[in-house]
């Protein structure tokens, strides 16, 4: 087993040796999976939990404005959320456009900055609103595997109202496709 592991790692590596630097630009579309755990503020009414999240993401809109590398609309899902100190739970689902801007180098690896806004859903809402807007913000990093498949990884921290904002950090996987 270990050597199969050991094999497969060997090439791996050698395969994305081969690949050129990272360029969100050469496919036009892309969708990305990620997973990831949400963490809220001391003042929110909502504990920590795991979240999940799919996204589409144009690179290619006709539109350059201020280097914008990217428009993206964004499904989060948090299921289950256990308020504190109650055996209540409840579900945030948060859809938006998120606007991305890539620093562009010359390795597998792209940083990129993200901003969004959007409306969310929270399905038992104790002292909350049933549907809220949001805000978020943060930062992410790309490894391109192959040309059409990077690992994503991303903080951001998203804001809804006084009482319920937090961070979320997410791993997933982007696939890029279109000519």
């Amino acid at each position: 087993m270990r050597k199969i592991l050991l094999s497969s790692i060997v090439a791996l590596a050698s395969y994305t040796s081969t690949i050129n630097a990272a360029d969100p630009s050469l496919y036009p579309s892309s969708v990305t999976m990620m997973g990831g755990y949400t963490m809220f503020s001391q003042k929110s009414k909502l504990n920590n939990n795991h979240s999940y999240s799919f996204r589409f993401t144009q690179n290619d809109f006709g539109i350059d404005n201020f280097g914008l590398g990217a428009f993206q609309l964004a499904l989060d899902y948090t299921p289950d959320i256990p308020y504190k100190n109650s055996s209540d739970t409840t579900t945030s689902v948060k859809f938006g456009p998120n606007l991305l801007w890539y620093f562009n180098n010359s390795s597998e690896f792209t940083p990129y900055l993200l901003l969004g806004a959007g409306l969310e859903h929270i399905s038992n809402p104790i002292g909350y609103n049933t549907i809220d807007l949001y805000a978020n913000g943060g930062f992410g990093v790309e490894y391109q595997i192959r040309n059409d498949i990077a690992v994503v990884g991303e903080a951001k921290y998203s804001y809804s109202e006084p009482t319920r904002k937090g961070t979320t950090a997410s791993m997933g996987l982007k696939f890029s496709f279109g000519e």
